[in-house]
This record gives structure tokens, C-alpha cells and sequence, in this order.
């Protein structure tokens, strides 16, 4: 399962931050960035999540997961910006079109194909720890 792979990958960055970073307070949430030309099941990829990270100090956090789309720059024109998407009838949903949408010439994907994790959710650390 590609997003058994994948979560483990942002598992293994995460903790090895965490081990030179530590947070005070229990994580709640991870927040990732998500290319949309990545093609995984986000349902999927939470569940790996749910699954990986039992027992970890992580355990119990929920994947945010914020979708970013395609932006391309071409280096004929100079061109920086969003994609023309191509819809068919019948298609349940569209398809970036990797060429510079003001020339139709090369374009190179500058966003939009990454997974990352950009910030976490911590609860506060208790004042007065409980004995």
C-alpha cells in the first residue's frame, strides 16, 4: 500500500524532529501539505496514520491534511501561476494539464506534487504535574 509507505516516511521525520525538537504537551494534530498531482487516499493514508503510530508519542494524532494545487512557471514565456484543467463529460474529476496555460509551451511544476509536514497541533503541558 503506497500510503502505508508514505506514512511511515512522514512518521520517521516526524519523531526524528521530535527527538532534537521535543514539544511539551501531547500532539493532537500533524499537519501535512498534500500535492494534488500526489494520487493517494487520504482515508487510506489516516488510517496508516491511526495504525503506525500506536505507541509512539504521537499516538492518538489525527492527519490534517491541506490540499494544494498545481502551480507551473514556463520558461518560454515566464509565466507563474495556476494550471487549465481538462474535464470530460462523465469524468468525476479533472485533469491538470501540465503546459503553460498562456503560450501552451513547457512548464515546470513548481507546487503541487510534494507531501510535507508543515506544523503540529500540542496541547498545552500541564502547570502542576500530577504525581
Amino acid at each position: 500500500m503506497h500510503e502505508y509507505s508514505l506514512a511511515h516516511a512522514l512518521l520517521d521525520g516526524l519523531t526524528d524532529h521530535l527527538r532534537h525538537h521535543p514539544v511539551e504537551g501531547r500532539v493532537r494534530a500533524v499537519h501535512i501539505r498534500k500535492g494534488e498531482l500526489l494520487i493517494l487516499s487520504e482515508e487510506a493514508l489516516a488510517e496508516a496514520w491511526r495504525i503506525l503510530t500506536e505507541g509512539t508519542e504521537v499516538a492518538g494524532s489525527e492527519l490534517r491534511i491541506e490540499n494544494v494545487p498545481v502551480r507551473v512557471r514556463c520558461p518560454g514565456c515566464g509565466y507563474e501561476g495556476p494550471v487549465k484543467y481538462m474535464t470530460e463529460e462523465g469524468w468525476h474529476f479533472a485533469v491538470p494539464v501540465l503546459a503553460c496555460p498562456r503560450c501552451a509551451g513547457r512548464a515546470d511544476v513548481i507546487e503541487g506534487r510534494d507531501l510535507a509536514i508543515v506544523g503540529l497541533s500540542v496541547d498545552d503541558a500541564p502547570e502542576h504535574p500530577q504525581p
